[in-house]
């Protein structure tokens, strides 16, 4: 029961090993905190404890980069109704499935989204791609250093100047204006996970145009 329920979480960013002995430190609790009676039964007393325990070791020991507490909680509920809701709906869950079964706005569910990468956070020499010379350190300003800041704005001005209308009011939308995707998609009549596709295309051809 223990390592079924450790088993959901995997690929989370917690190595499976730890994950397994949370949960049996969750198994432990429960048999020390249950109490036989004609109506319980050790199951259904065990799991929700077994759970609790994973959950909070995420909210408290796994991240590494620690994001505010309310971003935390809102992780741990996506990941349980993550596991729960491939059941129920025979598919994987939406960002608006999974904000109907937790009860929050979907533009919170997309932040916590974002979040995720904060148990192990991606190494800045890592490639962008595999075809790509370029590594996160790459397009990470640096503030100090104004040359390379003109020569990247220099670089970015002709790529800009020939997407399609469309993908430049994305972008200004994106990052100038700072609105969220799913408001993009509402003012150029596309889904949230349209505007998504759409933005990370046009970062693809913007870090081409920086790196040849």
């Amino acid at each position: 029961m223990a390592r079924t329920l450790a088993a959901r979480y995997q690929r989370r960013g917690v190595d499976t090993d730890d994950l397994a002995q949370v949960a049996y430190v969750g198994l432990v609790k429960a048999a020390h905190g249950y109490r036989p009676g004609p109506e319980t039964d050790f199951r259904s007393y065990a799991i929700p404890t077994i759970r609790g325990e994973i959950r909070r070791h995420f909210r408290d020991r796994a991240w590494m980069v620690r994001p505010p507490r309310r971003i935390q909680d809102l992780q741990t509920a996506i990941n349980a109704a993550e596991g729960e809701l491939p059941a129920i709906l025979h598919r994987w869950p939406t960002e608006k499935d999974l904000a109907e079964a937790i009860g929050v706005p979907v533009e919170q569910i997309i932040d916590a989204q974002r979040a995720q990468g904060c148990f192990h956070p991606v190494s800045l020499d890592a490639r962008l791609t595999t075809t790509s010379s370029l590594s996160l350190a790459n397009i990470v300003a640096d503030e100090n250093d104004t040359y390379r800041l003109v020569d990247n704005l220099e670089a970015l001005r002709p790529a800009v100047a020939d997407l399609p209308p469309r993908d430049r009011l994305i972008l200004r939308r994106r990052f100038v204006d700072h609105r969220t995707q799913a408001e993009i998609g509402d003012e150029i009549g596309v889904s949230q996970m349209q505007v998504s596709r759409l933005l990370h295309q046009i970062l693809v051809v913007l870090r081409s145009a920086l790196s040849a």
